[in-house]
């Protein structure tokens, strides 16, 4: 499910660019703000009236920015524009409808996005670095508050088994929780996961260590590629 190296994870950082200063000009940063429909300073507010959500700010700015585009256009132009992508990523005309499929996994990050598209779309990269900022702390408080696992999972020779929690159980007692549980068959692992943050693997000695899921990027190759499960940072306890 996961891939250890050792006591460390394969995490991507995305490098943000700089001007000549070192720094983003703030007025060209406010811009960008607007640009991404968010305050830094609202952030927090908004973040504590839903769920977190991995990439929030990113994927509502390529999805906004998408929908801008199409809707600027006609559909003669749209479909003309669309081939024209097809063109700039070496693909075939026959993978048309196969491109529409792809630009909903780049929208909301689910595969590495070309930059090709970024620029298509017309998204300034300093505008990806903004979102990023505001998702990482949105990140980083998420991971200061009291979560609430709804239920842990473990993995015996057989399958996987699903063990619910009664609501209200807090992160620390679906520890122990999972940690005191019982069942006939060998136990491989037990997991908590919270969804799109962190996942909690208990080993069968006891010993846990938990995975986290920052939202990172590294831009490589013109491609904007999303750390995944498996190339995050892992803290052990």
């Amino acid at each position: 499910m996961f891939r250890k190296r050792g006591k460390r994870l394969t995490i991507f950082k995305f490098k943000t660019n700089q001007n000549t200063s070192g720094i983003i000009n703030e007025m060209e940063d406010n811009e960008l703000k607007n640009d991404v429909a968010l305050e830094f300073s609202s952030a927090t507010q908004g973040a504590n009236h839903r769920t977190y959500k991995r990439f929030y700010y990113t994927r509502n700015l390529l999805h906004n920015k998408y929908h801008e585009f199409i809707l600027s256009l006609d559909n003669k132009t749209m479909l003309e524009r669309l081939n024209s992508l097809l063109k700039q990523l070496s693909l075939d005309d026959a993978e048309f409808e196969r491109l529409v499929k792809r630009i909903e996994s780049w929208n909301n990050l689910k595969t590495a996005i070309p930059g090709k598209y970024v620029e298509f779309i017309g998204v300034n990269p300093i505008s990806i670095e903004t979102a990023l900022r505001a998702d990482m702390k949105e990140f980083k408080e998420a991971m200061q508050r009291i979560q609430y696992p709804d239920c842990f999972f473990i993995s015996t020779s057989s399958g996987v088994l699903r063990v619910s929690l009664p609501v209200g159980t807090t992160e620390k007692q679906a520890i122990e929780m999972a940690m005191n549980f019982r069942c006939n068959e060998e136990i491989k692992a037990k997991y908590i996961t919270i969804s799109d943050l962190k996942t909690i693997v208990i080993e069968p000695d006891g010993n846990y260590y938990t995975l986290t899921y920052p939202p990172t990027l590294t831009f490589r190759k013109n491609m904007y590629i999303p750390a995944h499960a498996g190339e995050c940072d892992a803290t052990y306890n």
